[in-house]
């Protein structure tokens, strides 16, 4: 999925070390893994303005691959202003397509985002275990609704 083989290779703006999944952004780590049918990407480090859209493009080409999507925002350190604004594109863009997710914040995102309306939009876990636990139960729902 996310392998590359050259040393530090560089695929559309991204860089990954040999023989890992990691890919390096910019001060930003992403690393994505499946986790039975829903995949996790692990963000690290800082998403700002050099790497915001690199950020997007990462996360927005697993929104079809699953049916499920955690992202993993736990331990990163800041997110710049536009940050909000991307996470509220990829609700919608997973809203559209059927993808359910969750995002797992850390302190930092936590505040961000209950500092207004975002809070109340996105689809917020405190723990990966607690953002499966989410996405099992917005598939059952749409199970029993259809």
């Amino acid at each position: 999925m996310i392998a590359h083989s050259s040393p530090r290779a560089a695929i559309g703006g991204f860089t990954s070390d040999p023989g890992s999944s990691i890919v390096h952004c910019n001060g930003a780590q992403m690393r994505a893994h499946r986790r039975d049918e829903i995949i996790v990407v692990k963000v690290t480090g800082d998403i700002d303005a050099t790497n915001i859209d690199r950020f997007y493009d990462y996360i927005s080409r697993f929104l079809r691959e699953a049916p499920g999507l955690v992202l993993d925002l736990g331990d990163v350190d800041f997110l710049c202003a536009r940050g909000i604004s991307v996470l509220l594109r990829l609700d919608t863009e997973c809203r559209s397509v059927g993808t359910h997710w969750a995002i797992v914040c850390g302190a930092f995102i936590s505040r961000l985002v209950r500092l207004g309306e975002p809070y109340d939009t996105l689809p917020i876990a405190a723990s990966e275990h607690q953002a499966l636990r989410a996405i099992a139960e917005q598939r059952h729902a749409r199970l029993v609704a259809s």
